[in-house]
């Protein structure tokens, strides 16, 4: 990756320069958990509730089972709790940002050491109505192709609904993943808002998929 500054956050700067390997990651979030909050918070971080929001439009049984895929310090959570989701189970690859959304009851469960990529292996048999993933796809984290894997935990005609930083799409083949899937029928496409607010730094886009039956 280039050395251009995307964040005047250290922190958030330098998880922008990740390399993508799981065990970097895991190790960079667990050091960051203690002041996660505080700096994304300084950044203006809008994603969560942009993203809660955004599902409210498009799913209104409150009562319904959602996923959140990274779920870090449980700001997602908090919002959809806000907006009377429930019950909402949540899992990180850090233990360490796990143990934070804990900390939030805003879940019915959280675990920790997920590696996205191999999701399905720890949630067998998943049916979840609605899946998030806030924050996840940008750089230095997970590929594209994870999107496959999140649409196995969802139940046929299930929501999933993730952002994509701006430069991590213009970086990366998140489109032409997502055009893949839809050409072979795996899901269809409710929604994408396009140059929306996510911090300070910049913008994101925000997509709404619904697997096929």
């Amino acid at each position: 990756m280039s050395e251009e500054k995307i964040s005047d956050n250290a922190a958030i700067d330098g998880a922008l320069r990740l390399d993508g390997d799981p065990q970097n990651v895991r190790q960079y979030y667990d050091e960051w958990a203690r002041s996660y909050d505080r700096d994304v918070g300084a950044a203006d971080y809008s994603a969560p509730g942009i993203a809660a929001r955004l599902l409210q439009q498009q799913l209104s049984d409150t009562d319904c089972r959602i996923l959140d895929a990274g779920c870090g310090t449980g700001l997602v959570g908090v919002e959809l709790r806000a907006l009377g989701y429930g019950p909402i189970d949540g899992f990180d690859l850090s233990p360490e940002m796990a143990e934070k959304s804990i900390a939030t009851g805003a879940y019915r469960s959280v675990a920790g050491d997920i590696d996205m990529m191999f999701a399905p292996r720890d949630y067998p048999g998943s049916n979840y109505d609605a899946l998030l993933s806030i924050g996840v796809f940008t750089l230095g984290h997970v590929p594209p192709q994870a999107l496959v894997v999140l649409l196995d935990l969802l139940r046929a005609g299930g929501i999933l609904l993730v952002s994509t930083r701006s430069h991590y799409y213009d970086r990366s083949d998140f489109q032409q993943q997502v055009d893949q899937l839809l050409g072979v029928g795996a899901m269809s496409q409710s929604q994408v808002v396009w140059d929306a607010p996510y911090n300070h730094d910049g913008q994101a886009h925000y997509w709404v998929f619904r697997k096929s039956d």
